[in-house]
């Protein structure tokens, strides 16, 4: 499901700190409530080796995995804006591409609480 910006923005109270559940190399993890269920929004950085391709591979992988252990996919967000910052001095409009991706929200914070089982 295609989920705008701003309706994302909204959720999480535009990405507020009190909102933010985790952080990692991809991306800080915010947790919001949309159309009245619990999830968790991944909110990508922006990476210069994350080309589009890697993007739609990972949404289509994550789109169709079906599986107890893992977290469902609940929605995704890809849009481009043109906003007028400053480099290196200059003012300049800038592409800045926003990926997010929302999941099912898992209580109890992190996965390892829940896996049992010897690892050997």
């Amino acid at each position: 499901m295609d989920i705008q910006l701003h309706e994302i923005e909204a959720i999480t109270n535009k990405f507020a700190d009190d909102q933010k559940i985790g952080s990692g190399g991809y991306g800080d993890v915010y947790r919001a409530t949309h159309k009245g269920e619990e999830i968790a929004v991944k909110k990508l950085h922006q990476l210069q080796g994350l080309d589009d391709k890697q993007f739609h591979a990972e949404y289509r992988n994550l789109r169709e995995v079906r599986h107890q252990n893992v977290v469902r996919l609940i929605g995704y967000c890809y849009q481009t804006q043109k906003k007028y910052m400053e480099h290196n001095g200059e003012l300049v409009f800038a592409t800045i591409m926003e990926r997010v991706l929302c999941f099912e929200y898992m209580h109890g914070r992190s996965l390892d609480k829940h896996i049992q089982g010897n690892l050997y």
